[in-house]
């Protein structure tokens, strides 16, 4: 993928000034085609060198958009999972009122309706996210993407929330509730964890290893695509 960048540089690059040659080597360098490259320089042929390179873009850039969004799936089923959208046998967020809620501060009692509120979205992108397929759309992928990443987004904000009520101490001031752990600061953490442990398991692959790394992955918020991408290399998505 590191060719990538030169490809769409020299796509984006004014027609005038942008070199042939350049192009063609580029291009050689991701087909090792000679002939086709031999072709292009002894024709001048930039109308097929044009074509070939953003046939290679739009090739490279759907891959990226897969891998990204296999791996905003693979966390949003893990999410699904645990707040109980879709049944398991624990859902770590079936939580129910604290035994002095109705004494407790508005601001804090209002964090358990809301959260009510952001479990019945969560539910409705689920429902949205479930019905697209490639009969009824013609980039699954695409259209999966925005549903996918509001329900992560959601799910941060439901973790927060409980988080928040949970740790409440009654007599303090509401707004300084100190989290158990910041979800921002654990999303880091996990994704650091995630690529410490990935290093290893390229050197050793083990299951139990392996379920370490799924189990980092699934805390990290909107993964990067280069996770997304290491993730799907070693086979550790959930459709891999």
């Amino acid at each position: 993928m590191e060719l990538t960048p030169k490809i769409k540089a020299w796509l984006d690059a004014d027609p005038s000034t942008r070199s042939l040659e350049e192009g063609a080597m580029i291009l050689f360098r991701v087909t090792k085609n000679r002939i086709l490259y031999d072709n292009i320089i002894r024709r001048n042929n930039v109308r097929a060198l044009e074509y070939h390179m953003n046939k290679i873009w739009m090739q490279r850039q759907q891959r990226v958009t897969r891998e990204q969004v296999a791996g905003m799936m693979d966390q949003v089923d893990r999410i699904t999972k645990s707040c109980g959208i879709v049944p398991s046998k624990k859902s770590e967020w079936q939580r129910g009122k604290r035994a002095d809620h109705d004494q407790l501060p508005e601001e804090i009692r209002r964090l358990y309706e809301e959260n009510l509120d952001i479990m019945r979205r969560m539910r409705e992108c689920h429902t949205h996210l479930r019905l697209i397929n490639p009969s009824n759309s013609s980039c699954p992928d695409s259209d999966r993407y925005p549903w996918a990443k509001q329900i992560i987004e959601y799910d941060r904000m439901y973790r927060d929330n409980w988080n928040r009520y949970d740790h409440y101490v009654m007599g303090t001031p509401p707004s300084s509730t100190v989290l158990a752990v910041d979800p921002r600061t654990a999303s880091k953490n996990a994704a650091k964890t995630c690529n410490m442990l990935l290093g290893k398991y390229a050197k050793n692959p083990d299951e139990k290893l392996a379920e370490r790394i799924r189990e980092a992955y699934a805390k990290v918020n909107s993964p990067t695509i280069a996770l997304a991408q290491k993730m799907a290399a070693a086979k550790l998505m959930t459709n891999d």
